[in-house]
């Protein structure tokens, strides 16, 4: 009985630390993620400013 109940904490306590690990991973990888969503995020209204002006543009351009 004894060796269940040390096998039980010792069990408990293994779960604990590697869910700890698999939280920080996460937190990291999301960090790295989120870096990487702002990057695109700045190219693609950067490159929807340069649609926009250039669509307007071409309004202007045709109706003159």
């Amino acid at each position: 009985m004894q060796d269940e109940e040390s096998y039980m904490t010792l069990n408990i306590q293994t779960k604990k630390r590697s869910s700890a690990q698999t939280s920080q991973l996460t937190f990291k990888d999301y960090s790295v993620m989120l870096h990487w969503y702002k990057i695109l995020l700045g190219i693609s209204g950067t490159m929807n400013g340069i649609l926009a002006l250039t669509l307007i543009s071409l309004i202007l351009f045709d109706s003159s």
